[in-house]
């Protein structure tokens, strides 16, 4: 029997909205039932709130009473979008168990949590913790009073927090200086963090600790730590007002009183854990002034030893130490690096350390084969495989070569139009050296961070069976270097690629002398040019509470290699063909877009994320279009979910033919604005509710693609909008998700038409034919 795989699709995702509205609502239900399970004399504890009371404002209001939150515990049951406690609900309804393994103890006690209690909290505790708090923040004797109160078997902590005017920094007074070190202590004051005036809070006192360490590590005290350094505070002298005395221990080891200096440096680069650490080895090299100890002449010596930057007889700098480490992680070719100090035994005793870098080597060569599921943002899906070669250190200066090769088989899933096949076949190779590779020398700074000269060349080959085969090539050379932990710039000097349509089926030359515009996009050509990527990713950055993301792109083709030819022609009088690049066009177009992200996170693994995406593609001189491959398009996984990839745009174009013309849907610009609150649900599954709205158009309208171009004062009226909701399962390998989108507005239906939200309750058949489930890996941003 033939099953029909768009109906069957269908079929799965109603039945997919009807359990989940139906779980949604019965566990909601039920939640609310969850204190019949309680004792006579139980409550069951829904959390504590803090009122903060004063005499005077209260400055930084918020920033206080987030910190005081912070002191309560424990936490209450979590709630299920804010409503229901289902994880309680779950352990209430598996019912008892005496064994310790087995469904129904997974279901009570890894999906289910059991009652928190109002007996369970410690008032008391929490009311000196919150004291300790209120007093660490400058709010000096501060009150704290508490009250519970119980409704319905259910019971909340209310805690009152009686304040005053907190205390400011008045006069700060550092060490004379008697002492080398009191007098680079005191050095320090112009620099200070605790500015006269600023609310007095310990956080900030031990900042200023922190903040003076690090500067005499920077002087060579290398055994000098923050636990040293006190301060007295006098209330006294004014009001409201702290005087802070900086003041150095008495007992102060002698050793944390001297500057050190690099005495010897010992280097093992092919250091294993099992190996003794011994400094008269044979094999022992002098480069550099360091001893470079190793039996395996693996790598090239002066590529290890020119990027520790702790020379001999210097002072101890802990900057130098940070940038020594980070540039061998950065190398890529050890698996562990470690430094080591020991005092070092001077003739004349001063004082030195000894310097011992051990670097563990990963295996040079390498061999990775990977079966994987493939999901795109354009909604194909399927397994793929991948072989990868890697050869770590392949011209002894930790240079690394990638080979790999990879094949998928894959198939667009979502929405209603005709699910299509896809094979992909490619061959990739990297060459990269963990420095600046230039025709001239570059003296390079002392950096943190390993800047990497690559080489790329690859090949792939499609087929989009009913469609086309295709064949592209590309080559790069280029640099990547970061600027920080935060930021990454990369950029391709030159890139050539070459997109070629290989055999087309007769239904696609038909859409394609049907749609001139179309198959203007799809000739073969050259794009030859450069291409620059900057990026900037706070995430790494753990003390913050949100986050920032922003990438911009800059692509180009054309301009240099029209000046080349015309260069050539200029020379041979009039004989070198401009317009082609050995019998092939070359695009000539310049691209630049931007995706900017903000993180806003709440508790319990709560956040909200941000989405903006906006680029333009514009093509210049002989280049009527944007190639196929470099052009935008909405919809897909990482889109608009509620539409499939390719089904919305350019402006209120809609093809007759939805089912074949998923390749016209292309264009010239993008604008997406992209919402998603992402919540816990529990164990290894979380959930997320979305909003996406966007569009592409094109800079000039084509009489094949009308209602396409872009318009200033029409293009907002011609905004696609999606909304939806979705599971997220992190495997902590791997996140697998399922969202199932829901559209709200079609842009190309006419003006006064275009919200669809009440479509979806006027007739049976709505879901089957709108509804888009989307199955991906990963986050779509």
């Amino acid at each position: 029997m033939k099953i029909n795989s768009q109906t069957y699709l269908s079929k799965i995702r109603v039945l997919l909205v009807r359990c989940c509205f139906l779980f949604l609502f019965t566990g909601m239900f039920y939640a609310c039932s969850n204190i019949r399970h309680l004792s006579e004399s139980a409550y069951l504890y829904t959390g504590a709130e803090i009122e903060i009371e004063s005499d005077s404002d209260i400055p930084k209001k918020r920033e206080l009473k987030d910190h005081l939150n912070e002191a309560l515990y424990p936490d209450p049951n979590r709630k299920f979008l804010g409503i229901g406690r289902m994880r309680l609900w779950i352990y209430n309804v598996a019912g008892e168990t005496e064994k310790t393994k087995g469904f129904k103890y997974w279901l009570k006690y890894k999906l289910g949590e059991p009652p928190v209690l109002s007996e369970y909290v410690n008032q008391e505790n929490v009311s000196s913790l919150l004291k300790n708090r209120a007093f660490n923040r400058g709010h000096f004797k501060p009150m704290v009073s508490y009250t519970t109160q119980t409704k319905k078997k259910k019971a909340k902590v209310v805690y009152q927090v009686e304040i005053r005017k907190p205390y400011r920094i008045g006069e700060v007074y550092f060490p004379e200086d008697s002492t080398d070190l009191l007098s680079k202590i005191h050095a320090l004051k112009n620099e200070t963090l605790l500015e006269s005036g600023e609310i007095y809070t310990l956080d900030l006192l031990e900042r200023e600790r922190e903040r003076i360490r690090i500067a005499l590590l920077n002087q060579g005290y290398y055994y000098f730590s923050p636990s040293h350094l006190f301060f007295e505070a006098d209330t006294t002298e004014g009001e409201k007002s702290v005087t802070l005395y900086l003041k150095l221990k008495e007992d102060v080891p002698d050793k944390s009183l001297k500057p050190y200096r690099i005495h010897d440096v010992y280097v093992y680069p092919n250091y294993a854990l099992e190996d003794s650490l011994s400094t008269s080895c044979p094999d022992t090299l002098i480069v550099d002034d360091m001893h470079y100890i190793s039996r395996i002449k693996r790598f090239r010596s002066y590529e290890i030893t020119k990027v520790i930057y702790l020379d001999k007889n210097e002072l101890y700098n802990r900057d130098d130490h940070k940038k020594t480490i980070s540039r061998l992680i950065g190398m890529n070719a050890f698996k562990y690096v470690n430094i080591r100090f020991e005092q070092a035994d001077t003739a004349d005793s001063t004082a030195s350390l000894d310097m011992y870098v051990y670097l563990t080597p990963e295996k040079i060569n390498s061999l990775r084969f990977e079966v994987s599921g493939i999901a795109k943002s354009n909604n194909f899906v399927g397994p793929g495989a991948e072989l990868t070669y890697i050869n770590r250190n392949i011209f002894k200066g930790a240079e690394m070569l990638t080979l790999s090769t990879y094949g998928n088989w894959e198939t667009q899933v979502g929405g209603n139009a005709e699910y299509l096949n896809s094979y992909e076949f490619g061959v990739n190779g990297r060459l990269q050296y963990p420095r600046l590779e230039t025709p001239f020398k570059i003296e390079e700074n002392r950096q943190e961070f390993v800047p990497n000269t690559f080489i790329d060349l690859g090949y792939t080959f499609q087929q989009r069976v009913k469609y086309y085969m295709a064949h592209s090539l590309n080559a790069g050379f280029g640099y990547e270097w970061k600027n920080a932990y935060t930021s990454r710039n990369n950029l391709t000097l030159i890139s050539i690629e070459y997109y070629q349509l290989g055999k087309t089926t007769e239904l696609f030359r038909e859409k394609l002398e049907q749609n001139p515009y179309l198959a203007s996009t799809f000739k073969d050509q050259f794009m030859v040019g450069p291409r620059y990527s900057y990026t900037f990713n706070d995430q790494v950055n753990t003390e913050l509470r949100n986050h920032f993301y922003f990438q911009g792109r800059f692509d180009m083709s054309g301009l240099l290699i029209n000046g080349v030819l015309a260069g050539l022609d200029a020379l041979q009088k009039g004989n070198q063909e401009t317009d082609s690049l050995f019998g092939s066009l070359y695009a000539r177009y310049v691209k630049v877009d931007g995706d900017v992200r903000y993180y806003q996170n709440f508790k319990r693994e709560n956040k909200l994320v941000y989405r903006l995406f906006a680029g333009i593609g514009v093509p210049f001189g002989k280049s009527p279009t944007l190639p196929y491959v470099k052009q935008y398009y909405v919809g897909g996984t990482n889109g608009i979910r509620a539409f499939r990839a390719r089904s919305v745009g350019p402006g209120t174009y809609h093809p007759p033919d939805t089912a074949n013309v998923i390749y016209a849907q292309t264009g010239d610009i993008k604008l997406e604005l992209d919402i998603e609150f992402r919540f816990h649900i529990m164990g290894v599954v979380n959930g997320a509710l979305y909003l996406d709205a966007g569009n592409i158009w094109l800079i000039k309208e084509t009489e094949d693609v009308p209602g396409a171009e872009f318009l200033f004062n029409k293009f907002y009226k011609q905004i696609a909008v999606g909304s939806g909701f979705g599971l997220r399962f992190d495997f902590s390998f791997m996140v697998l998700r399922l969202d199932l989108g829901i559209p709200l507005r079609k842009p190309w239906l006419p003006e006064g038409q275009r919200w669809v939200v009440n479509d979806m309750f006027g007739y049976s058949g709505w879901a089957g034919e709108n509804l888009v489930l989307n199955i991906a890996i990963g986050y779509p941003f």
